[in-house]
């Protein structure tokens, strides 16, 4: 972390573009994959809603005088911790951001089709996080589960140890910029070889009332419960939960070995505000000098970048502060440059806000598609962005040559750590030789417990009723060699869509097909891996069975 405290900036080269394998997320709104983030940021959808009952009846009046209005996960104390190999009495004192954690980066592997103990020793974790507010639901004395249990430290060792990855893991907490310097400080580790494989992640909870009240004296919430970034009305943040994970790995690795590649970090940069005129106010030199620092040592121009998506918090002095700096640094080159914030969408996720930003730059590069930014209306009048060709959308819009071809990415911290990241979109995969193809044979459906193998297999049969028939050995394939294998697994006999989709109902259901069979824990699949032909398909994700772990304020147990 020095680096990112020293006033220098600090970059990945060309030479060590990171390619985007696997993403998992959890958001407001009951937002669970990408699918549903995209949904909801296309649509425009405010995610916020009023403060979950659970939340509000631990403290009772102590939420009286805070703005309690915010962007909150649905049930956040539930966790599989059978799944993960954790009693209840230690999944009980396990902050509940650890445990979210584990589940996101479990769904993010399972995204990149790679199992999280394919090359183990060489997989580093990092880890932005803030928040510590379930340390103030514990009374009486703690036990050594909740010493271990709540340190920032022990969220990325967590991950390591639970699933075995060898390589660095590190938490670190720059504040809001937490997690997209935790992207960073992955990427410099693969370009330096310190791993070959890295998973990034950034979670944020609003468990109590205290941290809330905390921000609420700096003057930076909204009083009346809505972030509006950019836009006249603009009168601070609400504060939000999320948690996204992001699995890594260098580009050239990642073609090699056939991956599906989402998006490309083409380089990413820290630095530090330095003096400002109060410690937590934005330095807008400190954010031009790094985005303009940047672009000229990966060989870009502002003209090259598309789609910003900023930090936008809906301050009125950062966002104008912010856009001056955008203005300064990526207008250079002529062009048009559309700017959104997605904390429009689920209000500030904090220490989560710079992986859900660079997922949400991922996906419009995607896309190929500029979404609105959520409840804009009328600019600030004091962002001026006269001549400048830069537009916040009011409406999704085609993205097209008149932008240019990457996104980009910031987020700063309230600490003056800075962080930006520019992207590019997915190269075209080289086509799998038609002597790696061939007929498919089935697939496996692999869990922990017999009652997830059915909600899976359910999932899976969902999945397979719309899946078109040229899909079906992209599905075979991740499905059988891109998950990791289970206590309990059946092999599913079928070498078409159609017919997989009515065996794996059929078995959801607890009817006998002829087509399905248990494997014994050693038996391996009939279907061994086509040597290099790696397909992987996007899959439902794993099915929690999930319990509530939460300890009550009064020092007992739920």
């Amino acid at each position: 972390m020095a680096s990112a405290l020293s006033g220098r900036e600090t970059e990945n080269t060309p030479s060590g573009r990171v390619a985007v394998i696997g993403i998992g997320i959890r958001a407001p709104g009951g937002v669970t994959d990408t699918a549903s983030y995209w949904d909801a940021i296309v649509r425009a959808r405010d995610l916020t809603g009023d403060l979950p009952a659970d939340r509000r009846e631990a403290f009772g009046a102590e939420w009286d005088d805070v703005v309690t209005r915010g962007g909150y996960l649905d049930n956040p104390f539930d966790f599989d911790a059978r799944f993960f190999g954790m009693s209840p009495r230690e999944a009980r004192t396990v902050d509940p951001q650890h445990r979210l954690l584990l589940e996101v980066v479990w769904e993010a592997f399972e995204d990149a089709g790679t199992p999280p103990g394919a090359g183990a020793e060489a997989t580093g974790v990092f880890v932005g996080i803030t928040g510590q507010d379930y340390r103030h639901w514990l009374s009486g004395e703690p036990n050594s589960y909740w010493t271990v249990g709540n340190g920032h430290s022990f969220s990325a060792g967590r991950i390591a140890h639970t699933l075995g990855l060898g390589g660095p893991a590190v938490a670190m907490d720059t504040a809001c910029s937490s997690s997209l310097v935790a992207i960073h400080t992955a990427c410099r580790a693969l370009t330096a070889g310190d791993c070959d494989l890295a998973v990034a992640a950034g979670v944020n909870l609003v468990l109590s009332p205290r941290t809330t009240r905390e921000v609420g004296r700096t003057g930076a919430l909204s009083p009346d419960g809505v972030s509006r970034p950019f836009d006249a009305a603009a009168n601070g943040f609400v504060r939000g939960e999320a948690c996204g994970a992001v699995v890594l790995k260098r580009l050239d690795d990642a073609l090699r070995d056939r991956d599906r590649v989402h998006a490309v970090i083409d380089g990413s940069a820290i630095n530090q505000d330095g003096r400002s005129a109060t410690f937590t106010a934005p330095n807008g030199d400190s954010q031009a000098r790094l985005i303009g620092s940047l672009l000229a040592r990966i060989g870009l121009t502002g003209a090259d970048i598309g789609y910003h998506e900023a930090h936008g918090t809906g301050t009125q002095l950062g966002d104008p502060v912010e856009m001056r700096a955008v203005t300064t640094a990526l207008r250079t080159g002529g062009g048009v440059l559309h700017v959104g914030s997605v904390k429009a969408n689920l209000g500030h996720t904090e220490s989560a806000a710079g992986v859900m930003g660079l997922v949400k730059a991922v996906l419009c590069l995607e896309n190929r598609l500029i979404p609105p930014q959520a409840g804009f209306e009328t600019l600030n009048p004091r962002i001026d962005l006269t001549g400048t060709g830069v537009v916040v959308p009011g409406r999704a819009l085609p993205w097209g040559p008149e932008a240019g071809a990457r996104a980009s990415v910031c987020s700063y911290g309230m600490s003056g750590t800075n962080a930006y990241a520019v992207l590019s979109a997915a190269p075209a995969p080289d086509p799998v030789p038609a002597r790696d193809t061939g007929p498919v044979p089935g697939f496996t459906i692999s869990a922990r417990t017999p009652a997830a193998l059915g909600e899976l297999a359910g999932r899976y049969g969902e999945h397979l009723a719309g899946l078109a028939e040229d899909g079906y050995p992209a599905f075979a394939h991740t499905a059988t060699h891109g998950r990791t294998r289970h206590a309990r697994t059946v092999w599913v006999g079928a070498d078409s869509a159609a017919a997989a989709c009515e065996a794996a109902e059929a078995f959801a259901h607890g009817l006998d097909h002829p087509a399905v069979r248990p494997l014994a824990e050693d038996e391996p699949a009939p279907w061994p891996a086509p040597a290099g032909a790696r397909v992987v398909a996007s899959l439902p994700s794993y099915p929690w069975q999930h319990v509530r772990h939460v300890v009550e304020r009064d020092g007992g147990q739920a």
